[in-house]
């Protein structure tokens, strides 16, 4: 009887540990989400995926860039790289000149190719191309200046041996000179 007795109330205890520790898991589970959910509302607020330029400005022209440089061609590239970014990045569109809200003038400046690490042979190994552009970027309804920047600079490198090349590189400076122009259009408003 006494065996029966304690086998019960162990019974019993393990029933009641269970349900509180089942208990306890759902609270702590419950606490979770509502401290993710409450993370969630305060780091979204402010925050979001639109563009930041003004809603006035809808549409814009891009003309072939300016190439003050002596290498031909570069000018088509990074006008490129332009409008893809304007239209990746923006909700503006690129539009002809005659119903464009704006117009974005640009300039290459100058494109430096700098050797970073050459072999025993004198070889190139390793190499680092910068654009330097300037934009200007105006209102065709006003004629005012929108955004103004000198200088914009971007290098990149390129190895060699992984059969990088200065095309390929520059196409990559050209990318990463469009990425700072466009934040150059959002910065001011």
């Amino acid at each position: 009887m006494v065996k029966y007795r304690i086998i019960r109330r162990l019974a019993n205890h393990m029933t009641k540990r269970k349900h509180i520790t089942q208990h306890s898991r759902i609270t702590s589970f419950v606490c979770i989400v509502l401290l993710l959910l409450f993370t969630i509302s305060i780091v979204s607020c402010g925050y979001s995926s639109k563009s930041l330029l003004r809603s006035n400005v809808r549409s814009i022209y891009i003309p072939i860039f300016d190439n003050n440089t002596f290498r031909r061609g570069y000018e088509f590239d990074l006008t490129k790289a332009v409008r893809d970014q304007i239209l990746l990045r923006t909700g503006l569109h690129v539009v002809d000149k005659d119903e464009a809200d704006s117009i974005l003038l640009g300039q290459i400046i100058s494109v430096d190719e700098n050797v970073l690490i050459e072999d025993r042979d004198d070889n190139i190994v390793e190499s680092r191309v910068s654009v330097s552009i300037d934009i200007r970027w105006v209102d065709t309804r006003t004629g005012r200046t929108i955004v103004e920047r000198k200088n914009i600079k971007r290098p990149t490198e390129f190895i060699v041996r992984r059969n990088e090349t200065l095309t390929s590189s520059s196409n990559e400076a050209f990318v990463k000179v469009a990425q700072s122009i466009v934040d150059a259009m959002e910065e001011d408003w």
